[in-house]
């Protein structure tokens, strides 16, 4: 399949991408535009923008203009460099069916992971997650995800995704490729305890925004996880996005700290942007923070190190804690970056099945609270998973 027949070329011209400042980020991307008649062998570079315009699974018409404008507010922004290749590919063309979309989309972030391309993709409502992960279930990738919401979207397994229960047709699909799932930032009054229960009993991880907002820089070792990032705009507060439905939520600096987060963890290699409604917007204040959280995201994906423990075990330190129990729980600190990674028991079949697994990102904190003999609950998370 030629993967740029799937998507609507971009009108340079009436979106006015051309007529921004020297050092902006539209003198840097290759754009699959009406001026350029770039072909697949053309798609060499480090990230990849894709457009959405559906929101049939929110039960809404589809709305072309959201990643448009997303667009005109990051192609004006300063460029980083000039080393990072950007490609924007445009808009994926709407499918007949919802299920046609989330295909087209499927195909074309396997293709991009494929070639080491990161699959940003920008607008829709958040069922499209589903497409994004048939990309890495095509190419039989077991991965971590993780998802700033803040609702959990875990209702009933129907025949038909939907916004509010795609992650069941993910959690349920067969095969699962699934390891890990992360819920970032949820708000009590929007969730079940049914649900929270449920995600325990399936030894899932959820963090309520109070928790995340009072000490943000817990939530890196989170995101340095997953391979897999999705992020709702309703997760931001009305009071900086005037697209949200809460007036409680994320601030725009804290989103933009977390994308950051993201950008800067080797392991990550997909992210979504769904639900930024541009009818709402005001002076396009979110598609503003939208491309602020990009810069950010570019800004992390710059400073990455290469450091994934299991690479080369050699540049890092070991620091082995033996417990009251007569356990041992082996932690790793890079010599690069000063991030800790802490080694999750298993055997040798097991550590091979999930070599990028049985290494858990985590903090300082967590070495301290070993050496007070406390397990961390994320090691023992994971500790289940692998030892069933």
């Amino acid at each position: 399949m030629e993967i740029l027949e799937l998507f609507d070329k971009i009108d340079i011209a009436e979106l006015n991408l051309l007529d921004n400042e020297e050092g902006s980020i539209s003198n840097n991307i290759l754009c699959n535009s009406t001026l350029n008649n770039i072909k697949t062998s053309d798609l060499d570079a480090n990230m990849a923008i894709i457009g959405l315009s559906e929101y049939r699974g929110e039960n809404k018409e589809s709305s072309p203009l959201a990643a448009n404008i997303v667009r005109q507010e990051f192609y004006k922004l300063k460029q980083h460099n000039n080393t990072l290749k950007i490609i924007d590919l445009g808009n994926i063309k709407q499918g007949k069916d919802l299920t046609d979309t989330y295909f087209a989309l499927g195909e074309v972030c396997s293709f991009l992971l494929q070639h080491k391309i990161i699959p940003i993709i920008i607008g829709g409502s958040n069922d499209n997650a589903i497409g994004i992960y048939k990309g890495y279930e095509s190419i039989g990738q077991i991965i971590n995800i993780s998802n700033i919401d803040s609702r959990i979207d875990l209702k009933s397994l129907e025949k038909d995704a939907r916004s509010d229960n795609f992650l069941a047709h993910i959690f349920c699909s067969d095969p699962n490729y699934l390891f890990n799932y992360t819920h970032i930032a949820y708000q009590s009054y929007f969730v079940e305890s049914n649900v929270l229960k449920l995600l325990q009993e399936i030894r899932f991880e959820a963090y309520r925004l109070g928790e995340i907002q009072s000490h943000l820089e817990n939530a890196e070792p989170l995101i340095r996880n997953s391979d897999m990032l999705i992020a709702d705009i309703n997760s931001i507060r009305a009071s900086d996005s005037p697209c949200s439905d809460s007036p409680h939520g994320l601030y725009g600096e804290e989103f933009c700290k977390l994308l950051h987060f993201a950008g800067m963890s080797d392991k990550l290699s997909s992210l979504g942007l769904f639900n930024y409604d541009a009818e709402k917007d005001i002076d396009n204040r979110t598609a503003k923070i939208i491309s602020h959280a990009l810069w950010y995201f570019i800004d992390g994906y710059l400073w990455r190190k290469n450091d994934f423990p299991y690479k080369d075990i050699n540049n890092y330190y070991r620091f082995n804690v033996m417990l009251e129990t007569g356990d041992t729980i082996i932690f790793y600190k890079s010599k690069k970056s000063e991030r800790w990674w802490m080694q999750v028991s298993c055997n040798e079949e097991m550590q091979k099945k999930y070599i990028r697994h049985f290494l858990v990102p985590c903090t300082y904190s967590d070495y301290e609270s070993a050496m007070q003999n406390h397990i961390p609950d994320r090691w023992l998370i994971a500790y289940n998973k692998l030892n069933m």
